[in-house]
């Protein structure tokens, strides 16, 4: 009787054994894998920090911004018809060549008429959303660009967006 206790006892040890050496295990495999994906997602790729760069010189082209030209701060009525609603912006144009090699300058007056129509014909619930931001984004692009005869508009930022 004694002895079958006594081997019950070592094979329930035994038993809690392995299952404490499985769950180790098991904790050691989970961590080892969250570190490695972790290294992974969050930057372990070192090997060309630069892939993008080397890319585009070998195409022969490169991705350096042009002049970026302010233009003065918009304020104007939007399109709403329920409500009076404002709209404040400031936006910068990015050229696609050297300020002296455009016509930007001689036609800042036009680009800005442009941009007050296109503008004032929007309705606020257009503007909040960032496709709407976007779509405006575009069709500023296309505007400034079909008045400019010599140079063309690479990129429009919006550094004030602000909707009363």
């Amino acid at each position: 009787m004694a002895e079958e206790h006594a081997t019950e006892e070592a094979s329930a040890k035994t038993g809690s054994g392995k299952k404490m050496i499985l769950l180790i295990l098991v904790g050691i495999l989970l961590l080892g894998g969250g570190g490695g994906a972790a290294w992974f997602f969050m930057g372990g790729k070192d090997e060309k920090p630069n892939a993008h760069e080397d890319q585009a010189k070998a195409d022969g082209t490169h991705e350096e911004t042009g002049p970026i030209m302010e233009l003065e701060p918009f304020l104007l009525n939007l399109a709403d018809r329920d409500e009076l609603r404002f709209l404040k912006v400031s936006i910068k144009l990015e050229l696609d060549r050297p300020e002296e090699k455009t016509d930007f300058h001689n036609k800042v007056p036009a680009i800005r008429d442009a941009l007050l129509v296109l503008l004032s014909s929007k309705e606020s619930q257009l503007l909040r959303t960032v496709n709407g931001k976007r779509r405006v984004r575009e069709e500023i692009m296309t505007r400034v660009n079909g008045v400019m005869s010599k140079g063309k508009i690479a990129n429009v930022y919006f550094t004030d967006f602000i909707i009363q």
